[in-house]
């Protein structure tokens, strides 16, 4: 137990990058919660940040294993990928940033939009290396490749699936929505398992920012 306790502390893991994040998002969750205490932000902050401590609980191999930070900072240049295939199906970018006359009120809502965004990328990439590790435990085969492949795909379709609890799931008023979530997802595993957890967080979390 002392070694697992060592391994994960923040000055001797190669993974620095998630746990600035995870402490970001757990600083902006306390904000956000309090701030709105009793409305529907604070109740779904609040189940971010419980899902999040479970899920980097049970996905922690991919921090331990991750890629030193010059690495993981080179696979966030793919963030430009799904961002491209958000232009390319013709989806709205920066819609969150609305246009407010108080350039005070602006600013605020701005920080708050991207306090959120933080919050959503490190809890849902947790739950991505979370599945991805529950799923070895009933995904086999010969072949390393394919067993990937398919844990990847399994994380990524309940990750999809759950954007669907708060909003209707019709595959054809969404279908491009979805397209690109598969395509995102797809990604965001691949460089999960290429060089951990922080990389995927980042590329997400920077995704984010554009919608």
């Amino acid at each position: 137990m002392a070694v697992q306790l060592q391994a994960f502390e923040p000055s001797k893991t190669k993974d620095k990058i998630f746990i600035v994040m995870l402490i970001l998002a757990a600083l902006s969750g306390m904000a956000l919660s309090l701030a709105s205490a009793g409305y529907l932000l604070a109740f779904n902050v609040q189940t971010l940040l419980i899902s999040t401590v479970i899920f980097a609980i049970t996905g922690a191999s991919y921090i331990l294993k991750a890629k030193p930070v010059t690495e993981q900072l080179k696979y966030a240049s793919l963030a430009v990928v799904p961002i491209a295939l958000r232009a390319i199906l013709n989806m709205p970018f920066f819609k969150q940033y609305a246009s407010l006359l108080d350039p005070v009120s602006q600013l605020i809502f701005a920080l708050q939009v991207i306090a959120l965004w933080i919050i959503v990328a490190v809890c849902e990439e947790a739950f991505r290396a979370s599945m991805m590790t529950f799923s070895g435990l009933f995904i086999k085969h010969r072949n390393s490749h394919v067993a990937l492949f398919l844990r990847i795909l399994f994380a990524n379709v309940l990750w999809i699936l759950f954007h669907f609890i708060q909003r209707p799931f019709d595959p054809f008023l969404f279908k491009y929505y979805i397209v690109w979530l598969f395509c995102t997802g797809m990604l965001l595993g691949f460089v999960l398992h290429k060089a951990g957890l922080g990389a995927a967080t980042l590329i997400h979390f920077i995704v984010n920012l554009t919608a």
